[in-house]
């Protein structure tokens, strides 16, 4: 990964400021409204580790580094607030949040109601376009992963689920789960370097086009949703791994988190429901 620049005060003793990425920065367009593309070069950065949970975000430094005034700036901080991403305290500075298990957990909500839906849409609708559009993302991500381009394939699989959301549904329904996912997409991204996950996202990623190919819109959902719940498989592991990058109530939360998908399967059970199509809990390896 791209590591952000430092830029020491006075005393080399003194913590280092953050700016960002150059990569990031080259992206933005001159001409072309501000405030919405600081907030997402912000989001990348944040969302990509470039800036990581508990780093203070310094204002002056990072307007100075695009080249802005502190309004666009501020205009992105309010909507980055509103994801849970950075946080605001009074009297010392802002910072980039830690990650919240239950905003990661809401996410996910999000998606299932969401992208499940526009997976159905996306298997009945399918056209050679669009096909071939998803089988050139596919490929590119295999190029990626072996190259171990994390940041790369990032943006690769956002642009996959991106794609089925526009063509399933509407590009509206794509920013609504955009909006929504902004901490489970930082540990989407903290997963890839896992051992054999980027593997794993690639074969899901396969048969979520084999089942669209089908045209089948329930084995296309159940392979989605195989897909969506992988990222918490990953989970315990990084809240131990990574737990400088959590909330302090990440475990406490995981486990209530588990203790609600048991609740819920043992009800299913008892209404004689039947199990899904493709089982697999999000927290229990397969």
């Amino acid at each position: 990964m791209p590591r952000p620049r430092k830029v020491f005060g006075e005393g080399e003793a003194a913590a280092p400021v953050l700016l960002l990425p150059d990569h990031l920065v080259a992206t933005l367009v001159p001409t072309l409204p501000k405030p919405a593309q600081v907030y997402e070069l912000m989001r990348r950065a944040i969302v990509t580790l470039a800036l990581p949970p508990g780093s203070a975000i310094n204002e002056k430094a990072i307007c100075e580094q695009l080249g802005i005034s502190r309004t666009p700036f501020r205009e992105a901080l309010l909507r980055l607030s509103s994801e849970n991403l950075v946080t605001v305290v009074p009297h010392k500075g802002t910072y980039v949040s830690h990650i919240e298990l239950q905003n990661v957990f809401d996410g996910q909500l999000v998606r299932d109601a969401l992208e499940m839906k526009a997976v159905r849409f996306a298997a009945v609708k399918l056209t050679p376009r669009f096909l071939r559009q998803l089988e050139f993302n596919l490929h590119q991500q295999v190029i990626l992963a072996a190259e171990a381009d994390y940041d790369g394939f990032y943006e690769l699989d956002e642009a996959f689920h991106r794609l089925i959301c526009d063509f399933g549904a509407s590009p509206r329904i794509w920013r609504i789960v955009n909006g929504a996912k902004a901490q489970l997409d930082r540990v989407r991204r903290l997963a890839f370097p896992v051992r054999s996950h980027l593997e794993t996202v690639l074969a899901e990623h396969a048969a979520i086009v084999d089942a669209l190919k089908a045209h089948d819109p329930e084995l296309a959902a159940a392979k989605m949703q195989l897909h969506l719940d992988g990222v918490f498989i990953v989970i315990r592991e990084l809240i131990v791994d990574k737990s400088d990058h959590f909330s302090r109530s990440a475990p406490d939360d995981l486990r209530r988190f588990e203790a609600t998908l048991h609740n819920t399967e043992n009800r299913r059970r008892r209404a004689g429901l039947p199990r899904p199509r493709v089982n697999r809990s999000p927290l229990t390896p397969h």
